[in-house]
């Protein structure tokens, strides 16, 4: 038993040695091709860098319009899809000239300068104000699509015909509903035998249907508000700030984007200089 375990551990042993052994060579390696390529390593990544921060400093400056919407999550991704679709998108391309080869194109372009997202310092899941965001090389021009997003997607919601047609039989069958029902409990209230020493108070038997009419015809009421509110779509109010006119240009972030340029430079480099040195080790055994 003792032999096992120690031929077990010679060749742990053997084997961990045998790794840092390949480790140190890699390691070697790696600093004889960074001294061979010192001055490429250095040079390139800052050329690339300061390119690409240059580019981002000089490009053409976009402006974002902002919006606020009351909204909970299921109605904002119910108004970014209405605004995302291709009715509303035509309808915007006939007010405004966005770039593009072919309509889809153009279409695309559009969708792609707007975006909702949750207000800053909201939950995503609880929040009840949403963010709608349009950028544009024209501030004038953000705010105006901006608008025009919205006014889209409020004229969107309201109902289609057939729909409005139905929201309206039904408030009309709810609303002549109420006065029958109403009429039954003045039936109910005079066939009432009077409660002694109590003015307008029912009996105990004609308490509980009185109290289930009553019950049932504010239920009709509020059912009357609600269809009403929706052969009106969305409301008015649910903007809850309307397209701001930006009077500056969005961060060019031209230090981050050319710190990221200059470390991929730096690998990519690195990572040739490695393959090449590789190939000429192979060659040289």
């Amino acid at each position: 038993m003792d032999e096992v375990t120690s031929v077990s551990s010679h060749f742990q042993e053997s084997q961990f040695s045998e790794t840092s052994f390949v480790a140190a060579i890699i390691i070697r390696e790696l600093f004889t091709v960074i001294r061979k390529n010192v001055v490429a390593l250095i040079a390139a990544p800052l050329i690339a860098g300061t390119l690409v921060a240059a580019y981002a400093s000089f490009r053409t400056k976009e402006y974002t319009s902002l919006a606020y919407l009351r909204l909970d999550e299921n109605s904002a991704r119910a108004a970014d899809a209405i605004m995302s679709s291709v009715p509303v998108l035509v309808q915007l391309l006939t007010e405004f000239k966005v770039d593009g080869a072919t309509a889809e194109d153009r279409r695309r372009e559009l969708d792609s300068k707007r975006s909702i997202s949750v207000a800053p310092n909201q939950n995503p899941r609880t929040s009840t104000l949403f963010r709608l965001s349009v950028t544009n090389a024209d501030p004038a021009m953000a705010q105006a699509i901006n608008a025009a997003f919205i006014a889209a997607w409020l004229q969107a919601t309201i109902p289609p015909p057939i729909n409005l047609r139905t929201l309206n039989d039904e408030i009309a069958r709810t609303e002549q509903l109420i006065p029958q029902m109403s009429a039954l409990l003045d039936v109910i209230k005079k066939a009432s035998p009077p409660v002694l020493h109590a003015e307008n108070t029912l009996s105990e038997d004609a308490l509980t249907p009185a109290i289930a009419l009553i019950t049932k015809i504010d239920q009709a009421n509020k059912r009357i508000e609600q269809l009403k509110l929706q052969t009106l779509g969305a409301s008015q109010d649910a903007v809850f700030s309307p397209p701001n006119l930006p009077d500056a240009p969005n961060p060019s972030h031209a230090v981050r984007w050319g710190l990221l340029a200059a470390i991929a430079a730096e690998i990519l480099l690195l990572m040739f200089f490695w393959f090449r040195h590789s190939i000429e080790w192979r060659q040289a055994e």
